[in-house]
C-alpha cells in the first residue's frame, strides 16, 4: 500500500517547510522513497517494528540515464560485532552474496557495503522475498523487512522516468538507456559577500518587538532566551527572536531591518511568517539553518538551509526523514541547489 507522506503530521509543534513541488516523498509498507528536484532518489527499507536486530537498507541512485544504484545497509545496534567475519546477505534464509563491512562514524554501528555489481543480484533475489537477513558467521546481526520493496523501487523507476527501459530496477522494458531524459540542472544561488559583524545594535528596535508580539512571541527580556542580531550587509541586520516551543523543538522569529529602521519578516521559502524551528544563522557562510524533530530522539523530521543573496534568503537544501523508525542519520535530500 502506498502512503503519501505528510511531513506536517510528524509533530504539530514543529515549523516545517512543505516539500518543494519538484520533490517527492512516499511510503510503501516498510519502505520509503524520497526523490529530489534533480531526480536523485533515495530508497530506504526498515526492519519490522518488532525486530530485535534493527537495520536500514539505503539505496541511492542519481537521475542520469547511466547512474548506477548503490546500496548500503546500516546495522543500528552500536554494540554489534561481526567478529572479523564478512557479512553474508540472505533472503528468506537463502544465501545471496557476501559483502564487505565498514564502521559507521555517524550511526555508531556497522555499515554493510555492496559493490555496484552486487546490487542487481540482491534486488532480483529480494523481489519475491519477505525478509533480508545480514549474518556474520553463524550469527544474525541485522534484518530488513522486504514488505513494500518492489512497490518502492517501481515508484523510484517512475520518478526517474526509467519505467519501460533497460535501466529500470523493477519496471524493466526494452527501451534503451538513451530514452531516459537527462535530469534537471541544479538551480544556482550566489551567496552575498561575507561582511564584518560590527556596529550591531545591542537591543532589537521597537519595530522588531512589534512583529514579535504580533507573532505571539514573548518578547520580555530573559523570558525565552535573548534576541540575537547579525549583519547581513552595510544597511541590513537580521534579528532572531525566541518564540516558544516544546521539549525538543524551539521556534524562532527572523526579522530583517533596513538602515531606515523598517522591519520585515524574513522570507524563507517553505516557512510561514518568518518562523523556523531550532534555527541559527552563520555569517561566515551566509546560511540560515533550521531543523525540526518529528519526535524527541530525532529519528524523523526535516532540515532546511537558506543562503543570503544580498537581497533575500534562497532555499539551498532541504532534507527529510518522513517516517519515525529509529534511524536519525543521513536523511534523504528533497531539494538541493548549487551555492556559489
Amino acid at each position: 500500500m502506498k502512503t503519501k507522506i505528510s511531513i506536517l503530521a510528524l509533530a504539530t509543534a514543529v515549523i516545517l517547510a512543505p516539500v518543494p513541488a519538484a520533490a517527492d516523498a512516499n511510503s510503501f509498507k516498510d519502505w520509503t522513497v524520497v526523490c529530489d528536484n534533480l531526480r536523485t532518489c533515495e530508497v530506504a527499507g526498515f526492519s519490522s517494528d518488532d525486530s530485535e536486530l534493527p537495520a536500514v537498507l539505503r539505496l541511492s541512485r542519481g537521475g542520469s540515464p547511466s547512474a548506477p544504484a548503490s546500496v548500503e545497509i546500516d546495522l543500528i545496534d552500536s554494540e554489534v560485532d561481526l567478529g572479523g567475519k564478512p557479512p553474508t546477505l540472505l533472503v528468506d534464509d537463502r544465501v545471496v552474496l557476501t559483502a564487505r563491512a565498514k564502521r559507521s562514524s555517524e550511526a555508531g554501528g556497522v555499515t554493510v557495503v555492496l559493490d555496484d555489481a552486487q546490487v542487481g543480484p540482491l534486488l532480483g533475489a529480494a523481489r519475491n522475498g519477505t525478509l533480508l537477513t545480514i549474518r556474520a558467521g553463524d550469527k544474525d546481526v541485522g534484518r530488513v523487512s522486504l514488505a513494500g520493496m518492489v512497490a518502492a523501487l517501481r515508484y523510484a523507476d517512475d520518478q526517474q522516468k526509467r519505467a519501460g527501459t533497460v535501466t529500470a530496477m523493477v519496471a524493466k522494458g526494452a527501451a534503451s538507456a538513451a530514452s531516459v531524459p537527462a535530469p534537471p540542472v541544479a538551480p544556482v544561488i550566489r551567496a552575498a559577500p561575507a561582511i564584518a559583524q560590527t556596529g550591531l545594535p545591542s537591543k532589537p528596535p521597537a519595530a522588531v518587538l512589534a512583529l514579535g508580539r504580533k507573532a505571539e512571541c514573548d518578547t520580555e527580556p530573559g523570558s525565552q532566551g535573548e534576541p540575537r542580531a547579525w549583519r547581513l550587509s552595510a544597511d541590513k541586520v537580521l534579528w532572531q527572536i525566541p518564540c516558544g516551543g516544546g521539549a525538543y523543538n524551539f521556534n524562532e522569529l527572523f526579522v530583517v531591518v533596513d538602515k531606515a529602521g523598517r522591519a520585515a519578516l524574513a522570507s524563507l521559502e517553505g516557512v510561514e511568517d518568518g518562523l523556523a524551528t531550532n534555527a541559527d544563522y552563520d555569517p561566515k557562510t551566509r546560511t540560515l539553518t533550521a531543523y525540526g524533530k518529528g519526535r524527541g530522539i530525532g529519528d524523523c523530521g526535516e532540515s532546511s538551509e537558506w543562503v543570503w543573496t544580498g537581497e533575500a534568503f534562497a532555499l539551498s537544501l532541504m532534507a527529510t526523514m518522513p517516517v519515525c523508525r529509529g534511524y536519525g542519520y543521513d536523511w534523504p535530500v528533497v531539494f538541493r541547489a548549487e551555492v556559489r
